[in-house]
């Protein structure tokens, strides 16, 4: 009798910090450096999932910590607070359970890289703006980009 081997989806972690999201945008960025979101560059409304697979660089990190393609698909049907035509949340303002895992700091990391994402903005460039400081404001960076400060 063939001996069977169970397949094991990565568990997601108890807590998901900012270095942790850092390092899993590092290493999907340089595998598709200028990769660009197709939804966003074509008009259409963002999504997590597209054709089954993720879509975006948000969505690719968040499969990479553990996320399945099931979770995804529930953030693409949420609907924003207030908001009952359009579906699809922000990650920030997800109330999926699921995202309590994630620290709030890395939630607004993953935000702003979100929002970039969805401005079209290539994947390599989006890493760079959204992991390095800036030398002309370092002040504003401590409200706009509260990670680099937590790391």
């Amino acid at each position: 009798m063939p001996h069977s081997v169970e397949l094991k989806r990565p568990r997601t972690p108890r807590r998901i910090t900012v270095t942790a999201v850092t390092e899993t945008l590092r290493v999907v960025v340089a595998e598709h450096p200028g990769r660009a979101d197709r939804r966003a560059t074509d008009g259409l409304p963002a999504r997590y999932i597209d054709a089954g697979k993720p879509n975006c660089l948000v969505a690719m990190v968040l499969v990479r910590l553990g996320y399945s393609a099931g979770i995804l698909k529930a953030l693409d049907q949420e609907h924003p607070t207030g908001e009952l035509t359009q579906p699809g949340v922000r990650v920030a303002e997800s109330r999926h359970p699921a995202l309590r895992k994630i620290d709030p700091v890395a939630r607004r990391l993953l935000q702003y890289v979100q929002d970039a994402q969805d401005q079209g903005r290539r994947w390599d460039a989006i890493l760079t703006d959204s992991c390095t400081p800036s030398r002309w404001f370092p002040a504003r960076d401590r409200t706009r980009k509260p990670w680099l400060s937590t790391r």
